[in-house]
């Protein structure tokens, strides 16, 4: 399950939510500490649809180093990848063993979920930064995306222009998408603010698992 996460701590500041500065505080804490894990970093194979085989490095290889050993023209088109078939991966993401690899662009019905989805995410460090609000869903839709957003916020035509300032903003950073895998109570204290993300994080998580938070 993918839930928003915050923007990096350079975004921060006093006339921002508390709310922001303690989640970037437990998403930095916890990322220091998988960081610091040791990984077993083997040599696997990549296999590519054309039957193609890259030696790659176990959670050192990414699917963007392997479209960047074919093209960059290549690599500047991909915007996620699939595994054996199935499994939708990060392009930025680590292989971890050995995988058949598919390189998806936006043309590719895949592709397209992942770019909306991410764009949706965008627009939510936005609206956070910017209302203040309680984000809910954000999902990716046939032809674009949205995110609702609860507490005392109207968003009007108003708004519009400003929005899209702040997103234009973050956009230029370049901020680099970041993924962690957290257990389900985890998950809940960082989110602990939200009644939204909690009662997703409680439906959606079996007690005992763990789910995937992005920033």
């Amino acid at each position: 399950e993918s839930i928003v996460c915050t923007p990096k701590m350079a975004e921060v500041s006093e006339a921002y939510p508390d709310f922001i500065s303690q989640r970037v505080a437990l998403f930095e804490q916890i990322k220091a500490k998988q960081a610091a894990e040791p990984r077993d970093k083997k040599p696997i194979k990549i296999t590519l649809p054309d039957g193609a085989v890259k030696e790659g490095v176990a959670f050192e290889t990414t699917p963007l180093d392997i479209a960047l050993s074919i093209s960059k023209g290549l690599a500047d088109k991909i915007v996620a990848a699939k595994l054996d078939g199935g499994v939708v991966w990060d392009a930025w993401r680590p292989l971890e063993s050995d995988c058949t690899l598919q390189l998806l662009k936006f043309e590719d019905e895949d592709g397209k979920k992942v770019y909306w989805h991410s764009s949706a995410h965008i627009l939510g460090q936005a609206m956070e930064l910017e209302f203040g609000g309680k984000l809910c869903i954000g999902p990716a839709l046939e032809e674009g995306f949205y995110y609702d957003i609860g507490g005392d916020v109207v968003v009007s035509e108003a708004d519009y222009a400003r929005l899209e300032a702040r997103v234009k903003k973050i956009i230029d950073q370049k901020q680099p998408f970041e993924r962690l895998l957290v257990p389900k109570e985890v998950a809940l204290e960082m989110f602990k603010y939200n009644k939204y993300k909690t009662e997703i994080i409680q439906n959606k998580v079996p007690d005992g698992d763990v789910c995937s938070v992005y920033r």
